[in-house]
This record gives C-alpha cells, structure tokens and sequence, in this order.
C-alpha cells in the first residue's frame, strides 16, 4: 500500500469519525447509546489506524485490510443518533454489523485467512446474526422502547412485541453460541502454538479475550434484565479499544526484537564453532528450533555443518526456510518457525547481520561436505591405494589385503624390490622416475598370489615432493574377458566370412538361375534384379530403372493395372504378358514374396519364369490331340464309308444271288448252280476288299512278321518304284514299329500323289537308342508339313512316342521325311 492511499483513507476515516461526534452531539434524543456511539467513534479510529499501519508494514497480512474494513463499520453505530428517519432507522438495523467484523478480526488473527471450518462457521454465524436477525427486529419492533424520543422506524412492518422478543432472543442466543465456540477456536489455538507463535499471539489474544468475555458478561445481564448491563457493555466497549493498542505492542515488539540484531552482530564476531553461529541466531529470533544449513553450489544441495546432505528446506509441519543470500548468491538458509514469517523484516535484519558469518560458515561447510565425499568416493573405489617413498619403500596402504603382494605386517618398511618380482618392480620404479614430466603414469604387472596367476594395472600419481601415490587395480578378469573377446571376434569375423561367402554363394545362384528375379520395395518400385531377368527382357539393372514401378518396365500395358492389384491385394501365384524391350511380347508366371532387408526395411521378392514356349508346347499339344480326335472320326466314318460302298453291297449281292439260286434249285437246277457260281465270285471279292479294309486299320503282317515284311508289303504295292535300303532286323517294341510303319505309309502315299518322283527309298535304322525312319524321294519338292492333314497326324504319332517328325522339302530337291521315336 502506497503512502498516498495512506493519507486519502485516513482522511475519509477522520472525515467519517466527525461525522459520528457531530451526530452523537447535535441528537435530539440522547440515551445510554449516544456514549456507547462516542466510544464506537474513536474505536473505528484506532482500527482504522492500526489496519493502516500493519498494512503499510506487512502489506503480504491481510489483517491490515480486515482492521480497516472494521474501523469504518464501527462508525455505523453513530447513525442510530442521527434526527432523520432513514438514517436512524438504518443505524438500527445495522447496529451489530462491528460486531461481526471483530469475530472475523478475532478468528482470522494473525494471518487474516479463515484457516479451518470452524472460523468460517463463526464468521458466517456473526454475519448472519447482524445481517437478518438484527434487520428482521428491526421490521417488528417500533423502537419506542429503547428509543422513546427517537424518529420514526421507517423499517417498521407491524410492532408485533412477541415476535420481536423472540427475535431478540434468538440474537441473545446466537451471539452466546458464536463467543463460545470463539473462546474455544482461540484456547485451541493457543495450546497448539509454540513459544514465538504464543509471543505474537499474545497481545492480542489479551484484548480478544477481555472484550469477548466482557461482551457475553453485558448479554447475559441483558438477558435477565440486570441494571448492571450498560455498565459492562462500556468496559466490552472500552476493552474493544484496546484491540488496534495490542497491534501496536506486537509492532513495538517487534522493534524491540529487532535491537537483538545489534547483539547477534556481537555475538557471531566471538563465535569459535557452528554452532554457536546456529545458537546466537536462534537467540536472535527468539526461537530455539532455528537450525542453520548450508548451500553447497558444486552439489547443488544443501548441507548441515559437518557436510552431510540434507534435503531440500521443508515448509511444512510449522517450518519455514528464510534463505541467506551475499551478492546474490545463496550461501545458507535460516529454517525457523512459521510464526516468525510475521515479521519479514526481523528476519531479513537477521538474515543480513549473519550473512557473512554464514559465507564463511559455508565455505567450511563446503569443504567437510568435498572431504566426506572424496573419503565416501575412496572408501567405495574397489582398487588397492598404495603410498610409497620415491625410493621404493612402502609406507602405507589402503583397500584389500588379499591383494598386497605380501600381509601387511611384513609389506610396509620394505623395498618395492624385495616384495615384487624384478620386472614388475624395474617397470614401476621407471614410472616413478617418469613422474617429472607431470603426467599420470601407468603400468601392467603379473604376480602369483596363492594359487593364481593374477594381472594388475598400477596408476602412479605424485602426492608430495617425496612420496608418490599408487592406485592398483586387479585387472585379472579384464584380461581374461579380453581373451574371450578376441576369440568372439575371431569367431565372428570367421562367421561373417561364411556369411558373406554364403551370400556371394546366393547371389552367384540368383544371377546364374534360369528364373526371373526381382527385388522391389512396399510401392512396387524396382531395387534390383538378376541376369536372366536382363536378358529375358532386354533391360539392364541400372540407375535408369531403379525406383521406376515394375509393372511400368516389364508388363505389358494392357495388364499393367491388373498387376498393380494383383501385387497390393492378391500376391499370389499371377500370369501375365510381359514386354522385352523390342517390344517382343512373352508370357511370364510369377509370384510374390515378402521379405526384410540388411536395413530391416520391407521388400517383396518377384520371382517368375518365362513360359512361352511352355505355352506354346500347350498350344500345340492341345491341338495335337484335337486333331488325333478328328483323325481317329474321318477313320471311321472312312470305314463305314467302305463297308457300306464295299463289302455291304456284294453281301446284298451274295444274299440276293443264293435267293434266286433257292428259286431255281427244283425248277432249274443248272441256273441255280449258275447263280451259286456267281455268289461265291462276289464273296471272293467282297473277302478281298475286307483285308484290304484290315489292312487299313492295322496290317497283320506287321504283327504276325514284324516291320521289315510290313515295309516290303508297302513297297510292292506303291506304285512309285520303292527300295528298301535299311530295315531292322530284330523287332521293335509294337508301338514304335506301328509308328514306323504309318510314318512310311502316309509318306509313301504322298509321293505318290504330290511328288511325282520318279523313285523313292526307305531307311529304318537304331541310332542311340532311338529308332530313325527316313523316306526320301526325287520329286520336284516344295511340301508344306502343316497344309495338310496327313503330317500333321503323323506328327502327333511320333510325338505322343516323345519322338520328333521332321520335314525336309527343297523346291526341286525332293522331300525327306525323318522321324526318330525313343526306343527304350
């Protein structure tokens, strides 16, 4: 608060004070309230000025604000002597409003916050009580009674005497209910405070104390009419005065606890110890739980005199931490009670008047604090600390005794030559002598201790001008774990060896295999692929194609958008038209498998095969077959062709001859065996034209007498001059002679028709396990094996054997025909 706004209130509240002697002077109806509205007058002064001074002092204390707040409603009481109606009446209602206030002054005292149920309870009952049941009286009660020569109750709704008795019982009874549980929140309070809590508490509970008693005194005399009751309000009046007096106690108090500044200053110049330090303090504040800790800014903690880490300063349980700063830099922290954080500036005059007592405190503290760390830090270092004169001889030592090179009794005096071996003390004795460049020296030794053949590392540092420090480390395990390592390391460079031979191993076989492979990444899009994959399409593995969508590179466009679904939602088995670069279509079967690179990233692996010519020899073996079927249905409508035009007829014959020769038999016998004659001449003929018709289905020759019969057969009725220049002799397997026999029929018949030759010869030989025939002619060439459909059938003969037909028909250079059919 600003000492302007200061002035301004405490003008209004002078202004505000006059008002009510001016009223309390000029009424026309003077009665035992106009004293009681004097004294209200100038107790509103003095809350008023004590609210501002506290709040100008502490302005973090809403009690200054509370004061003030209460100071001008005591001046309401001046209004029941106002000569106007409203003013008058208004007073009236409002008479016991101070009241209230002071039990929010009593119970919010000293921090000016309702800290707990029972003092908002409190509040909420006295508001209640001067706020209704006061103003409620008001509108039932004409006044008359304790104002017979006032104005008029403008208020006034019906003088009802009963109700308004019991409304002022009600007010009698509420207000003795709220001063006792008032005296037990302030008994409670008080048992509960320490020492520096009961000081500043004290004055003021005083006062509190008196005025509530006084005041619950005058009701209870109200109450049973005792003419004694005016006399005790004036002493609960007069005891209310002396509230803002005890405010001003505690301020002198205070600055009298402050000329304890100027002592501790004394004191903290003799002081020898810290504790002294923390004594003198708390004697300063008047608080003898004051503990003192140090701020340590290396560790950024805090810690008591002798260097032990503390926590950081609590605020809880009643403590508080004021923290001592020098040039801006925290140094310790004051941890004292609560209570003490009423008077800010006692505590920073302290706080100041130690500082440096405290700066100097902490720098001791700083160092017991380094000490007790390095002596933790040593005593948990698991290594063998030896001191050591320059000369070799061993003075002290420091860790476990299991690993000196001799017990301690018989180590400590002697010469770092009689106790180790000569090398490893030649070594360390040279470390020592090195010392003088200023760097740390080190060095590795063996010694057998027991049964063990132990390794250590000695660090050598120099800890005076004489003696030389020796920080020994068993390394034995080290050594060993760096034995297994370089085992593991050559175990793994020998496995990484066979991996990466392996892999070379994978990649030679994925280049040299005949599949198609193709490695692309989640999108389709290319990462690499093989050799065959190249060469299939066309397109080397280059930068050019790398990152570009297989389907765009490889598929033929017509499929590509099929392929794309095929390889997000469906990455099974596919065929489809793929494209070589020349643009050469060919069909491609492939499938996808996902797998996870050296980097963990997915991949999808495509591997396919060409299957053109797998198609092709489909193509055509589908055709094959469907024209063995239409071969085998022209054979046997050919048949039913034959015997129906053949031997059908002559049997007709035959039977129509016997039918007129069984006519003629009595009648005339010579036509009769003339018409037989003629029966059995058909049936000559008609018995010939059946073997010819066997012989188309299967010659029997051929199964009775083998092939080379079969073949002579052929040659003697072509009616092109034939020789026979080769024939097996012994037999073939039935259905290869069968083949043979056919292949040299239907080409026999060929040339006869189409190659007007003049001579043709038939070879049969064994090559290899295969048979080969070979027909060949001088005619004028030029045949075309897929015009017709003899070849053709001929073709799908020898290749339902795995045997291959060939055709050789140069224009005028005769045709060859060459079948060879697997034997075994």
């Amino acid at each position: 608060m600003s000492l302007r706004t200061v002035v301004v209130i405490w003008t209004v509240a002078l202004v505000a004070a006059g008002n009510a002697l001016a009223l309390a002077l000029v009424t026309d109806h003077r009665d035992s309230l106009t004293g009681n509205a004097i004294l209200m007058a100038i107790g509103g002064l003095l809350f008023v000025a004590g609210g501002l001074v506290t709040r100008y002092r502490r302005p973090g204390n809403r009690m200054g604000l509370v004061m003030i707040v209460a100071g001008f409603a005591w001046f309401l009481g001046s209004f029941t002597q106002s000569n106007i109606p409203v003013v008058f009446s208004l007073g009236t209602a409002l008479n016991d409003l101070p009241w209230a206030f002071f039990a929010l002054l009593v119970v919010a005292y000293p921090t000016g916050r309702l800290e707990d149920a029972a003092s908002k309870a409190i509040v909420a009952g006295a508001f209640f009580v001067a706020g209704v049941l006061r103003p409620a009286w008001v509108l039932f009660n004409d006044l008359r009674q304790t104002h017979p020569k006032a104005p008029d109750n403008v208020f006034l709704i019906e003088h009802r005497s009963a109700l308004s008795e019991a409304i002022e019982t009600a007010l009698q009874v509420g207000a003795l209910v709220l001063i006792a549980a008032a005296i037990v929140v302030l008994v409670r309070r008080w048992r509960a405070a320490n020492a520096p809590r009961r000081r500043t508490l004290g004055p003021a509970y005083l006062a509190f104390g008196a005025t509530i008693i006084l005041l619950a005194t005058a009701l209870v005399l109200q109450a049973l009419d005792v003419a004694a009751n005016e006399l005790v309000q004036w002493a609960a009046l007069g005891a209310l005065l002396s509230v803002p007096l005890s405010f001003a106690v505690g301020l002198l108090r205070t600055r009298l606890a402050r000329a304890n500044v100027g002592t501790l200053v004394l004191e903290l110049g003799e002081v020898r110890e810290s504790r002294d330090i923390r004594d003198a303090i708390a004697r300063a504040l008047g608080d003898p739980s004051v503990e003192v800790v140090y701020w340590i800014p290396e560790s950024s903690w805090y810690v008591d005199a002798e260097g032990k880490p503390l926590p950081q300063p609590d605020e809880s349980d009643g403590r508080r931490a004021k923290v001592v700063e020098r040039r801006g830099k925290p140094v310790a922290a004051i941890i004292h009670d609560e209570s003490l954080g009423d008077d800010p500036e006692l505590l920073d005059a302290i706080a100041a008047a130690a500082a440096l007592a405290l700066e100097n405190e902490q720098r001791v503290a700083a160092l017991a604090e380094s000490e007790g760390r390095h002596r933790a830090l040593l005593e948990a270092l698991p290594d063998l600390m030896l001191r050591m004169s320059k000369g070799g001889i061993y003075l002290d030592y420091q860790g476990n005794e299991g690993d000196l090179a001799a017990p301690p009794e018989e180590l400590i005096g002697r010469s770092i030559h009689d106790v180790l071996p000569p090398d490893a003390a030649a070594a360390i004795m040279r470390c020592v002598e090195r010392l003088s460049t200023g760097s740390v020296q080190s060095v590795e030794y063996q010694l057998r201790i027991g049964p063990l053949n132990r390794h250590f590392e000695a660090r050598i540092v120099a800890s005076s001008p004489d003696e030389v420090l020796l920080i020994v480390r068993d390394i034995s395990d080290r050594k060993r774990s760096e034995v297994q390592l370089r085992r593991l390391q050559d175990e793994l460079r020998r496995r990484l060896d066979e991996l990466g031979r392996e892999r070379d191993f994978v990649r030679d076989v994925v280049q040299a295999a005949p599949s198609l492979f193709c490695l692309v990444d989640k999108d389709g899009r290319i990462v690499r692929f093989n050799r065959s994959l190249e060469e299939t399409i066309g397109i080397g593995d280059d930068d050019h194609v790398h990152g570009e969508l297989f389907w765009e590179v490889f598929v033929a466009p017509e499929e590509r958008d099929d392929v794309r679904r095929n390889f997000h939602e469906r990455p099974g088995e596919n065929e489809t038209r793929w494209v070589t670069a020349d643009g050469r279509p060919i069909t491609v079967a492939w499938r996808v498998t996902p797998l996870v690179d050296e980097a963990s990233e997915p991949r999808f692996l495509i591997t396919g095969m060409d299957v053109t010519e797998r198609k092709r020899q489909e193509e055509e073996i589908r055709s094959s077959r469907a024209r063995i079927v239409e071969a085998a249905s022209a054979e046997r409508r050919r048949l039913e062709r034959n015997l129906h035009d053949g031997a059908q007829q002559r049997l007709v014959s035959i039977s129509l001859f016997l039918r007129l020769a069984e006519g003629k038999v009595q009648t005339d016998p010579e036509g009769a065996e003339q018409l037989l004659r003629q029966a059995g001449d058909e049936l000559s003929r008609a018995l010939e034209e059946l073997r010819e018709l066997a012989r188309g289905i299967h010659p029997a020759i051929l199964t009775d007498r083998g092939l080379e019969p079969a073949l002579q057969s052929l040659v003697l009725r072509s009616p092109v001059p034939v020789t026979l220049a080769e024939a097996p002799e012994e037999r073939l397997p039935e259905n290869v002679e069968a083949a043979a026999y056919y292949v040299v029929a239907e080409a026999l018949t060929n040339v006869a028709k189409y190659s007007q030759a003049s001579a043709a010869t038939v070879r049969v030989t064994r090559d290899n396990g295969r048979a080969v025939v070979e027909v060949a002619d001088d005619g004028v060439g030029g045949a075309d094996p897929t015009a017709g459909s003899g070849l053709r059938g001929l073709a799908d003969r020898v290749e339902a054997l795995d045997g291959r037909l060939a055709v050789a028909s140069r224009p005028g250079g005769g045709t060859t025909v060459r079948a060879e059919i697997p034997v075994d």
